[in-house]
């Protein structure tokens, strides 16, 4: 990923976290008032490099990927300030609580309720802010309408991404995402414990693949059932995404837009996914993709899926048409040009920005762009 992104940044700083550490020092503001997510993505070598850039470069924007990168930045320093929240993170937490047990579900529902109120005064302090859907933008805006909030949603290359030819006897169903972060290892779960069996009831023979790096071990362990099938990393998610019949997203905890549905609808694989994940996304259910939430109605329709024909054609078309036309990362990205644009003009000699963003959700390290 750093490879890539050295064509397009003048320079890149990259920190890596050691995930343990993190975790204890996460733990350690369990009393505190302060969000144990923000301790669990500090680091001092970070916030020094931050702080020299400020004093010995003239930046003109500063540009924060999600909030728990923003306490790198001072709440003094006089730049323009875009943070973008993508998802809101405090919802996940309160998710979280309804599917743990006592403790971790007041620690979780504590966390929410911290990192809401820490968003809430980040968003005072920005001069604007983006997520990533309409659905996201609602549910900020229910915590106060005071915010300057716009929407840029995520999008697909549909270039990368294109639809295949598909073998109409081809028993396959894949869910992608990765393995350790905790609403993908839930919802796999649920899969194979809730869904998987009544489809197998229908179709003893489907073939059921888990794409996705570092894998739990509860994950892993799916593995030893028949016709399951855990990769791990993989480097190139197409030629799954071209064998498959179906994908499965079956979350149960989810916000924002998810990329792995954008992604296999870009590949014309059709579509099961709950309401969770496929609200961030504007299709519409049973045109674009299907959606459904009981375990007996997400395995009738999967085996439905499986079995007809024509229904995948119809889905597949359906939904690489709404990706061009709604998720081409060139219409999305002209939302975030539109704000750039709109930036009050600053002296000549202020030409760079700055960037900060949080890695991957697997949670291993933060990036410094400019």
């Amino acid at each position: 990923m750093i490879a890539h992104l050295r064509d397009y940044c003048h320079s890149i700083d990259v920190i890596r976290l050691r995930p343990q550490w993190s975790k204890v020092k996460s733990l350690l503001h369990l009393f505190s008032s302060k969000p144990m997510t923000l301790p669990y993505f500090y680091s001092r070598r970070l916030q020094d490099l931050v702080r020299r850039r400020l004093q010995e470069e003239k930046i003109n924007v500063i540009v924060v990927f999600s909030s728990c990168m923003a306490q790198f930045v001072p709440h003094d320093v006089a730049v323009y300030k875009i943070i973008d929240f993508a998802d809101v993170d405090s919802d996940k937490w309160f998710q979280y609580a309804k599917h743990v047990k006592f403790p971790f579900s007041m620690i979780y529902q504590l966390e929410g309720q911290r990192l809401r109120k820490y968003e809430i005064s980040l968003a005072s302090r920005y001069d604007c802010c983006t997520v990533v859907s309409q659905v996201e933008e609602h549910l900020f805006r229910s915590y106060s309408d005071r915010f300057i909030l716009s929407t840029v949603p995520n999008g697909v290359d549909l270039e990368y991404f294109q639809p295949r030819e598909r073998e109409p006897d081809q028993p396959l169903m894949i869910c992608m995402g990765v393995r350790d972060y905790y609403a993908n290892v839930d919802g796999v779960l649920y899969f194979h414990r809730r869904i998987l069996p009544h489809i197998r009831s229908r179709f003893p023979q489907v073939k059921f693949t888990v794409l996705g790096g570092n894998p739990t071990r509860a994950i892993r362990r799916l593995g030893r059932s028949e016709n399951v099938t855990i990769t791990g990393y993989v480097k190139d998610v197409r030629p799954f995404l071209n064998r498959a019949t179906v994908c499965v997203v079956p979350l149960r905890i989810a916000r924002g837009v998810q990329n792995k549905i954008l992604e296999a609808m870009a590949s014309g694989l059709p579509v099961v996914a709950t309401s969770r994940a496929a609200e961030g996304i504007d299709a519409r259910p049973g045109r674009d993709l299907v959606v459904a939430d009981d375990p007996v109605e997400f395995a009738a329709r999967t085996v439905k899926l499986l079995f007809d024909r024509q229904l995948q054609q119809k889905l597949s078309r359906n939904a690489r048409k709404l990706v061009e036309s709604k998720y081409h990362w060139n219409n999305c990205l002209q939302k975030l040009d539109l704000i750039l644009e709109a930036i009050p003009e600053r002296s000549p000699e202020t030409t760079a920005n700055l960037s900060l963003a949080s890695s991957s959700s697997s949670g291993n390290g933060s990036v410094l762009e400019r």
